[in-house]
């Protein structure tokens, strides 16, 4: 009976060291290790503060995973939570920070430098959880990285104590990554009331945004008076036809063009532009049916090619929601087609 009771305290005992090894779960020890990320698929992972276990500076633990590729100034949004130290502060252990340009050999360095000392801060750069034990992380790319950007889920390993040891489970998701526009309207000091207005927009690389996002242009003049019109971009370029009413002539008039978020690029502002509405002084040529019809359907035609693309790289609740978009698109493109092959003889 004794050799059976010595037996099984040895198989526990040697469980007892073996199991701070299996406390981490999910993600990579190393940049070569660290999973790819796949757009809006659901992650789950777990870390300890076992001295045994730290894989950073002796008394960390970092839990490494690889993003899609990133261009500078792209918004990075991290869904997750961790659950609290129960033989502590009964705060959240788990810290979250964005490393770029990293490889098995660089790695420590550039997390000592972006650690440190430094406490977790719901402002980053190494971002905490809410009270709540939640957060919706938006971090913006600071360099474009097509190979080596990653997220990096960090807590304290310095506990050898058994009872101390703890381990903290956490999940999180990444949303769709959100492309940089920039977008300003061409200056002027005076436009016709019946003229036109345009706007340029292009990416953080400086090349044109692609055809077919919509775009708002609002003015407002003393008096109250306001009006608004839609564009879509073409070649980088953004035309509004104006239709001012009599009240806005002779009077300085603020122009402001905006794009809203989508699935794929953030929302944006151009700066003011202020400028004298003249009189009408030049018949605007009508605009055919056919035209207006025809260019309807080119719109929504590149909407449900570039939807769909998104689509194809997205995974989880975000495919389902950009497929479910697509669909829309495409019902509408249908309408759209129908309708402009009635307007064209």
């Amino acid at each position: 009976m004794r050799n059976v009771i010595a037996v099984l305290t040895a198989i526990s005992l040697a469980l007892g060291i073996a199991s701070p090894a299996n406390a981490f779960e999910g993600g990579g020890r190393k940049p070569s290790e660290a999973p790819l990320i796949a757009i809006g698929q659901h992650y789950v992972g777990q870390l300890n503060n076992h001295a045994n276990d730290a894989n950073f500076g002796g008394n960390r633990e970092v839990a490494i995973w690889r993003l899609p590729p990133l261009t500078t100034r792209d918004v990075v949004t991290v869904n997750w939570h961790s659950v609290p130290f129960t033989n502590d502060s009964g705060s959240f252990p788990v810290c979250l920070y964005l490393a770029q340009g990293i490889d098995d050999y660089n790695w420590g360095t550039v997390a000592g430098e972006t650690v440190g000392y430094r406490s977790c801060y719901q402002e980053g750069p190494v971002y905490s959880l809410s009270g709540s034990g939640t957060a919706q992380t938006s971090i913006t790319v600071q360099e474009t990285n097509a190979t080596s950007s990653y997220l990096e889920f960090t807590s304290y390993a310095n506990r050898e104590t058994p009872t101390s040891l703890e381990t903290y489970p956490y999940d999180f998701t990444v949303e769709p990554i959100h492309h940089y526009l920039g977008l300003a309207l061409r200056p002027v000091q005076r436009v016709a009331a019946n003229g036109a207005l345009y706007a340029t927009a292009n990416l953080a690389n400086g090349s044109p945004a692609p055809d077919g996002l919509g775009f708002n242009l609002n003015v407002t003049w003393s008096g109250g008076g306001s009006a608004s019109y839609t564009g879509t971009s073409s070649g980088g370029t953004i035309g509004f036809q104006l239709a001012l009413p009599e009240t806005a002539q002779g009077k300085q008039a603020k122009f402001v063009v905006s794009h809203p978020a989508d699935a794929e690029y953030q929302a944006v502002t151009s700066p003011d532009l202020q400028a004298m509405v003249a009189k009408s002084n030049i018949a605007v040529p009508a605009v055919s049916a056919c035209t207006l019809a025809t260019r309807h359907a080119q719109s929504l035609a590149r909407q449900f090619k570039r939807v769909k693309r998104n689509a194809s790289f997205a995974r989880g609740r975000a495919r389902r929601r950009l497929r479910h978009r697509a669909r829309r698109v495409g019902n509408e493109l249908r309408v759209a087609r129908l309708k402009a092959s009635q307007a064209c003889p």
